[in-house]
């Protein structure tokens, strides 16, 4: 994760299953899977190479899947997060749906088990979505159909303030909570944009250098097109090194103590946005 740890470079990747929480409205009870191990090498390795959790709530209502409502408006507060029905999306440049113009964005099958693709709505007209999608150039956008994917909402979001130091969580704009954080250093900054949370994924140390989780999201480095084996994309994680946080140290990444970290991954569901600001 933009880190350089002192670790093994690859541990074997394992499958486990997180406790499955309740979805609200919803239609089906969601399993989420995290992945033990973790690309040590200093980078998540981005969304083409890691595992993705499937989209889960919380106990709190903080996501439903809207199969009643595809084609009403969304409250105020609420982020609308569309999830790939296959393993693959074509994404389209406009919504005229030219062949010409689209291409194909992959999810993954880790050890038989079919990972969810997750993008962010933008917007909606007619039978087609305006989505952000995970990669390069950060904040890219694109279109894909209705029909291709199935909608979730939220009503969680993630404010960091790098200047300030600081994470904020928030529930239809109301704090919840807000904690000091580490982010990165003057040349390697970490990516101010709109982004969305595309992984979780658990290290085989809870009390590494990551800590006990770490969230992948769809920034990356603005500096690294490679890092240390991976691609550059930018986390969240925990640290062994708490000490650090309040300060300008990471090569991107942004850290948190542990405890936050494991809140943040037992709450926030695949496609909760994360605002990343300069104050």
């Amino acid at each position: 994760m933009l880190e350089e740890p002192a670790a093994p470079r690859r541990p074997p990747l394992v499958i486990r299953s997180l406790p499955p929480r309740r979805v609200v409205a919803g239609v089906a009870t969601v399993l989420a899977f995290a992945i033990v191990g973790l690309l040590l090498g200093g980078v998540l390795g981005g969304r083409s190479r890691l595992p993705q959790m499937a989209g889960a709530s919380s106990s709190r209502a903080e996501v439903r899947f809207d199969a009643h409502r595809a084609h009403a408006p969304h409250p105020k507060g609420e982020s609308v997060i569309a999830r790939a029905r296959h393993r693959s999306i074509v994404v389209y440049r406009s919504r005229h749906g030219s062949r010409r113009r689209s291409r194909a964005v992959h999810g993954l099958v880790v050890e038989g088990h079919r990972i969810p693709l997750v993008l962010l709505q933008i917007s909606r007209r007619g039978d087609w979505l305006h989505v952000r999608l995970p990669g390069r150039p950060n904040g890219s956008t694109g279109w894909v159909r209705r029909r291709d994917v199935t909608i979730a909402t939220t009503t969680l979001r993630v404010v960091v303030q790098l200047r300030r130091h600081r994470l904020e969580l928030r529930d239809r704009g109301r704090v919840v909570l807000r904690r000091r954080i580490a982010v990165g250093r003057s040349l390697s900054p970490t990516p101010a944009g709109r982004y969305f949370l595309v992984d979780i994924l658990a290290p085989p140390d809870p009390h590494g250098f990551y800590g006990p989780y770490a969230l992948g999201l769809s920034a990356y480095s603005t500096v690294y097109t490679t890092f240390a084996g991976g691609d550059g994309q930018v986390g969240i994680h925990g640290t062994n090194q708490a000490s650090k946080i309040g300060t300008d140290v990471s090569h991107g990444c942004i850290r948190v103590d542990n405890a936050t970290i494991t809140r943040l991954a037992k709450r926030l569901p695949l496609g909760t946005p994360v605002d990343i600001r300069r104050g």
